[in-house]
Formats: C-alpha cells, sequence, structure tokens
C-alpha cells in the first residue's frame, strides 16, 4: 500500500515516489516484490543511515532529472563558418564549422550576430558519420535548412542558436550543470537579443 501510495506522487513529482523503511523486517523482500519501478524504496536499521541514504538519493535524483531537463532544451552554441568549406549554398546549406562555444545539435535554430534568425540545423557530421552533437572546439560538417550562404551569411560567420525567452530563462535555472563556455555564449547570446530588447529574458 505504501508503495502504491508513493507511486501515484511519481507524476507530480517524482522526488516524493519514495518509501523509507525504518527498523523494517525482510526489507530486500519489498524491494523484490515491489509492484513498480517508479517508487525508490529505502530501507535501513539505522535511522541517521537512512537519512542519509535519502538525502544522497534526493540529490542524485534531482541532478538526474535536471540534466534530462537540460538535454531537451536548446542549448547555447556559437560556431564559425569555415572557409573554402562550403559544400552546399542552400537547400540546405552545407558547409564546414568549428564550435567555438557550447552545443550544437540538430533541430537548433541559428541566428547571426545581429539577432537575425536564419535557418534550422538539419544535422551534423564528423568524419562522414551523424553525430547527435557538437562541443567546443569540434570541427563538424552541418546542414542548415533555409539558409543561403552568401546571402545570410558569409565564410568567416559566427552564427548562434536562437534561444528563446523561455529556453534562456530555463537555461538559466539549470546553469549548475552548463560548461563555462556555455555560460559565455548565453551572455552573448542575452546581449544580441537585447539590442533589439533591453529586458529580454530579465
Amino acid at each position: 500500500k505504501d508503495v502504491i501510495d508513493a507511486e501515484s506522487n511519481f507524476a507530480k513529482d517524482p522526488l516524493l515516489a519514495v518509501v523509507l523503511g525504518f527498523n523494517v523486517q525482510a526489507s530486500e523482500e519489498i524491494k523484490k516484490h515491489a509492484p513498480t519501478d517508479k517508487v525508490k524504496i529505502l530501507c535501513n536499521d539505522v535511522i541517521y543511515r537512512l537519512i542519509e541514504e535519502y538525502e544522497e538519493w534526493k540529490k542524485q535524483h534531482t541532478k538526474s532529472l535536471e540534466e534530462k531537463e537540460l538535454d531537451m532544451l536548446t542549448r547555447p552554441a556559437k560556431i564559425e563558418i569555415m572557409r573554402v568549406y562550403i559544400f552546399r549554398q542552400n537547400n540546405p546549406a552545407v558547409f564546414g564549422c568549428v564550435v567555438l562555444g557550447g552545443k550544437l545539435k540538430p533541430n537548433d535554430t541559428v541566428m547571426t550576430k545581429d539577432g537575425k534568425e536564419v535557418g534550422l540545423v538539419k544535422g551534423l557530421q564528423k568524419d562522414s558519420e551523424n553525430v547527435k552533437q557538437a562541443g567546443k572546439n569540434a570541427q563538424v560538417a552541418v546542414s542548415v535548412d533555409g539558409l543561403t550562404i552568401g546571402r545570410q551569411a558569409h565564410e568567416g560567420d559566427v552564427l548562434y542558436t536562437a534561444l528563446s525567452e523561455e529556453q534562456f530563462k530555463k537555461l538559466k535555472e539549470l546553469k549548475k550543470h552548463l560548461s563555462e563556455d556555455e555560460k559565455e555564449v548565453i551572455k552573448e547570446i542575452a546581449e544580441i537579443r537585447r539590442r533589439q530588447n533591453p529586458v529580454w529574458g530579465v
């Protein structure tokens, strides 16, 4: 019954889907026969150890939940279009780039340093293989739908991920999980956005 009650909390707050058993007999049997894998069961015959185990689980689980949430967001990224490595100018534009900071992923919208959104990242390749993301200093081939090289952007230009205001605020909440170069790039993106709207992200 306790496990089922705890499971009902999972949708509202996974951190409340936990059962603590103090001085409970057959604690391993409880864990083994629990009707769900959504509930964390902690048992110990020493109360302070039980509390310590709970605090450690809560800390690690919070970190895991926040990292999963972060993975679903557009990450701040700054890239430079490499000279000479223009493979296709449009439909989609395909070119080599170096990631100057942050993390670039497929489905990211990119903008110029003036804040103009110019296209959607369709894919990334390194050594002719598709990759899910590219971090700082990575050199990858990127395809961007909607961008025309020579019109909205040129060789040597810098592009940024076009974070929305909502994404920016969420990233600020999770900034402890961002790398230092991501934090720097997100500041630059905010500066670009605030040239058009001084209170953007405030």
